[in-house]
């Protein structure tokens, strides 16, 4: 995830991290792990989080999803929070 910046804000850069994944993932073995790092990440806004969670798990399922390396209290709490939220169907 650092490489969508150390800061991520917005639903708009959200979005774009989720069209970005879903190229990376196209094509690859649809039982293999979606891994989210989120080492180095000192922000994450409830909007970006959002926005990307609920696109990649639309797409691809929250069995497929992992998140690993929530190092900041500010990334841990929107993760938190937003893994409470109804999947948008």
């Amino acid at each position: 995830m650092k490489k969508f910046g150390i800061v991520l804000n917005g639903r708009p850069a959200g979005r774009e991290a989720a069209l970005r994944l879903f190229q990376i993932v196209n094509g690859s073995d649809d039982k293999e792990k979606i891994i989210l790092d989120f080492s180095d990440v000192e922000i994450l806004t409830p909007s970006f989080a959002d926005e990307l969670l609920h696109l990649i798990r639309d797409k691809y399922g929250i069995e497929r999803i992992a998140i690993e390396n929530v190092e900041t209290s500010a990334v841990k709490d929107t993760i938190s929070a937003i893994e409470k939220e109804p999947i948008h169907k």
